[in-house]
């Protein structure tokens, strides 16, 4: 059994979807939610106060963060402002008046998108002329090298307690299926750089970058939640969750970096067969 209880809600796009989990709350004495969708972060952001006059605790940042790390283009001008290295960023209209300049081809992809839904790589710009909703996209310098998603802990201090990098060997649909924990100081830089931007986040947070033959990193996306890969980081010994259940019951969080080099995740589809008269 993976839950004691399971409840169906509506959307949380609809207006029901609050009063649901509201409601769900008082019904079984909820004093923690962990957003893990995106479209959620907003929502929660926005209402965090209303639940925590209900004794409910909600992981979400603030929501002047979850504007930035919702808007990919936003996010790329608040990394260059830091001086954490990116891809450079276009909007669709700077690619196609700079096409001669542009260094074809380049990565497509929605703004406020996830899981890699919508994105593609233009190689010419009639490619980008044509795509639907322009206004909505945001183009990039395609990177080289390897794929990383790093997982790491901010304090609500400014700090990034724990970092934890893993190698994105193989993924689908925006999920990795095959990775290995590796360290990685620039990384490392990174999380503390975007910590430092924000001292009020507390919690996980993700992103992703890539690695190059010269060891240069480029960091292209960050999301206010747990990664889909987080297994990978808490197996290796990035214990996250731990630190969260610590402070909900008002203990000291034993933060740490003591994670494992070299630890892979395998993940893959599995079969589940029944009969006729059989129910699941």
């Amino acid at each position: 059994m993976m839950a004691d209880h399971a409840e169906t809600v509506p959307r949380c796009t609809s207006p029901g979807f609050l009063p649901a989990m509201m409601e769900i709350c008082r019904k079984h004495q909820v004093r923690l939610i962990v957003p893990t969708i995106d479209t959620e972060l907003p929502v929660y952001a926005h209402h965090r106060k209303t639940f925590e006059e209900m004794g409910v605790q909600v992981l979400v940042a603030d929501p002047e963060i979850i504007g930035i790390i919702r808007d990919k283009s936003a996010t790329a001008h608040f990394l260059a402002a830091r001086g954490i290295p990116g891809p450079r960023t276009w909007t669709v209209a700077e690619c196609l008046s700079q096409r001669a300049e542009i260094p074809w081809p380049v990565f497509v992809k929605p703004r406020a998108g996830s899981g890699s839904k919508g994105t593609f790589l233009a190689h010419a710009p009639e490619t980008i002329e044509s795509a639907a909703n322009p206004e909505s996209l945001t183009v990039q310098e395609h990177c080289a090298g390897d794929e990383f998603t790093i997982n790491a802990f901010l304090d609500g201090q400014g700090r990034a307690v724990s970092c934890v990098p893993h190698r994105r060997e193989f993924v689908r649909d925006g999920e990795v299926c095959f990775a290995e924990t590796q360290r990685i100081a620039a990384f490392t830089e990174a999380a503390n750089g975007i910590a430092s931007a924000w001292p009020s986040y507390y919690g996980p947070l993700c992103f992703q970058g890539f690695r190059d033959s010269n060891q240069q990193i480029r960091v292209f996306e960050i999301n206010g939640r747990f990664g889909g890969g987080y297994p990978i980081c808490d197996h290796a010994g990035g214990t996250f969750a731990r630190w969260i259940l610590q402070r909900l019951w008002n203990l000291t969080p034993d933060y740490h970096d003591a994670w494992r080099e070299g630890v892979r995740m395998l993940r893959y589809d599995a079969a589940v067969f029944t009969e006729e008269d059989q129910r699941c």
